[in-house]
């Protein structure tokens, strides 16, 4: 088996883009790829935040009087260690993809569609990173959504996250409501994170009330909140939540860990099980810096 050259090929090509299909599925998602990116995280890191405030003091006085604060506090990320394994049985493929060649061979096993195969994992791991970047929930049945708490339920047990309620009724008056409790030191490079339903029903009433026409709107799932340099951006994560979220997206990090022997992306033939074998293993999490600085918009 070592010295077959189809497998040698399958070997250097796994090799090859083994760091890139990892940085691919786990940081390909469009959320992750907005945040801040923190590496060398095993489980979990402290975020060490400095707060400051400065105040004037009177300059025409005598001796020391003390003005202005400075702070250090933290916030924990927490990541959540995840795997995927799959499996390929190229006897049954042999029925769809004779023309194919699926070769079994001593030392010439090969699988049809390989790339096309892994790509798709890839894309579909992409999808899952996102939603649980989101709507990542310790507490839920659903396996994809329980590897971390996402930005959502973070910020719902954060008693000093800008909450306003929305209605639900309304995309535009929802965003607007979500705009208008942004804090003002933030408000320059703020960004309103909506799903992708939610953009499509915000654009639908910019056009009816014929909002749609100022400069600065974006056909790729970004647009402005008219009058604003505030977007508003679409994201999958989001998708049927019916929630909004408003940071900047430099002070939302994403984590993982990226510099030890914990990520691994491999495929190859099993000539024990006599199948091909994909396993993908990574970690990730969320967490923002500064709570008063966030908005979360929900219905009640």
């Amino acid at each position: 088996m070592a010295n077959s050259p189809v497998m040698n090929t399958l070997t250097a090509y796994v090799e090859q883009r083994r760091l890139p299909l990892i940085s691919a599925a786990t940081l390909g998602a469009k959320s992750a790829k907005m945040f801040n990116l923190q590496t060398g995280i095993k489980t979990s890191a402290a975020l060490n935040l400095l707060a400051t405030d400065v105040k004037f003091g009177d300059g025409l006085s005598c001796g020391w009087a003390e003005t202005g604060t400075q702070s250090l506090t933290q916030r924990v990320l927490n990541t959540g260690n995840v795997k995927i394994n799959m499996a390929y049985c190229d006897r049954t493929m042999l029925k769809y993809w004779t023309q194919f060649a699926v070769r079994q061979a001593a030392g010439e096993e090969s699988l049809p569609f390989e790339e096309q195969f892994i790509n798709e994992v890839i894309k579909n791991t992409q999808a899952a990173v996102e939603k649980t970047i989101w709507q990542g929930d310790t507490t839920s049945d659903d396996v994809n959504l329980k590897v971390t708490d996402g930005l959502l339920k973070i910020a719902k047990n954060d008693a000093s996250v800008n909450k306003v309620t929305i209605q639900g009724t309304s995309a535009y008056d929802d965003i607007l409501a979500v705009y208008m409790a942004i804090p003002a030191k933030v408000l320059d490079g703020a960004v309103i994170f909506v799903g992708e339903d939610k953009y499509r029903e915000f654009t639908k009433e910019l056009m009816e009330k014929n909002l749609f026409h100022y400069d600065g709107a974006y056909s790729n799932g970004e647009i402005f909140v008219p009058g604003t340099n505030v977007k508003v951006v679409a994201v999958s994560g989001l998708n049927g939540s019916g929630k909004i979220f408003a940071a900047r997206p430099e002070d939302i990090y994403f984590g993982t860990d990226m510099e030890g022997d914990e990520e691994k992306f491999d495929f190859w033939y099993s000539k024990d099980s006599q199948e091909f074998r994909l396993v993908i293993k990574f970690n990730f999490g969320v967490q923002y810096s500064f709570s008063d600085q966030v908005v979360l918009g929900a219905t009640a």
